[in-house]
Formats: structure tokens, sequence, C-alpha cells
């Protein structure tokens, strides 16, 4: 699969249509960061489309250093904070709440030791096999993929909603798909594969229903 600047902004043209329409169905408060989902991936795959421009180009350096640590923010920062924070707002059943929040835990830590490692070591992007590779002082081992498998897939998939939790399974099916395929630009394909996936979420708001595919005891 070969990624560009084009398929960055096509794909975050089109989420920001999903994300409007999204939003304007979402009629409860508690239901607006579930709706702001898709928005938001939308200007992360904007971000990353002018990266892909300074890339090429390559005489754009200080431009080329601020998309990519605010890349490294959605990634590292925004994303283990923002999920389970948006799941637990929509969900009503008390039991799920308190998982969610204790999976929000491991999203804090994350969040916390990414903002130490952007301070350290500041985002540095290259374009590998027409991918994009975020190199960082934040390391790929194990604990830091569980915990962000934890923090940014498990919620949805811990959701009552049946179509959040199908988001879910997209999202951590294409977590290890792209984790074993694309080792060196896991954080771009996986996001970008996520961000498509965001747009399942529309479906939870036309049709709500609440029919848990995992039995709570």
């Amino acid at each position: 699969m070969c990624f560009s600047a084009e398929a960055s902004f096509i794909v975050g043209g089109g989420l920001l249509i999903v994300g409007a329409a999204t939003i304007k169905k979402a009629h409860y408060r508690k239901d607006l960061p579930i709706a702001l989902i898709p928005l938001i991936f939308a200007l992360q795959q904007i971000t990353e489309g002018s990266l892909w421009i300074t890339l090429e180009n390559g005489n754009m350096p200080q431009t080329q250093f601020w998309l990519s640590n605010i890349y490294g923010v959605f990634i590292g920062v925004i994303w283990p904070l923002y999920a389970p924070f948006a799941v637990y707002s929509a969900e009503t059943d008390r039991k799920r709440r308190k998982l969610i929040a204790s999976v929000g835990i491991a999203g804090l830590g994350l969040a916390v030791y990414t903002i130490i490692g952007l301070i350290n070591q500041p985002v540095v992007a290259e374009i590998i096999n027409h991918n994009i590779s975020y190199e960082h002082d934040v390391n790929y081992d194990q604990i830091v993929l569980v915990m962000y498998l934890l923090a940014t897939c498990v919620p949805f998939i811990f959701s009552s909603f049946k179509h959040l939790y199908v988001a879910g399974i997209a999202i951590t099916i294409g977590f290890f798909l792209t984790y074993f395929t694309y080792t060196e630009t896991f954080a771009s394909v996986w996001c970008f594969y996520a961000a498509i996936a965001s747009s399942l979420i529309y479906l939870y708001f036309t049709q709500r229903t609440k029919k848990p595919l995992i039995p709570m005891p």
C-alpha cells in the first residue's frame, strides 16, 4: 500500500464531512466527545498530509519540525487521553464506566511518558518505503504497546453500545495488522487505518443499539 499527501488529505477531507454530520446527530452533551472523534482524526490526517509536502520538498525544516511533533502529540498524548474519556462520557452502564475509567489510567500514564519523551527528544519524521516513520524517544516496547492498546482500543470494546464495540474491534484488528506488517512506520499507518475506521462512529448515532457484545456479570 502506498501512502501520500493526497491520501492523507482525501481521508482528512472525507472525515471533515463525516465529522460534521456526526456532530449534528449528537443531541446529548454526553455524546459530544464521541461525535468529535472523526473530526479530530480529520485534523490529524490533514497535519500528516501537510507533513508529507514538507518532507517531499525538503526545504521547510522548521515547518517539518512542528508538524512532526504536532502529529506526535496526536498519537501519544491526545488519543490515549481522549479515547477513554469519550467512551466513558457516552457509557450509561455503571460497571462498564468503572472499567473504562480504570483503562483511562493507562492512557494517562502513557500521555505523561510521551510528553517526557517529546521534551527529551522531539520527533523526527522521514519517508521510508512510501510511508512516514516517526523517530523519537518513546520506544515501542511491549509495555508501551500494551498501554497504548488498552487506552485507545479497549474502551470501545468495553462499551455497551454495539457500534462502538464494532469500531473498537475494527481499530484493534488494524492495530495488530499494521504493527506486524509496517513495523518501521507503524504509527503513521495505524493512525491512517484508525482514521478511516472512525467513520463507523457515525453508525452509533444513526443506530444507537444498546446491545453489548461482551456481557457483564
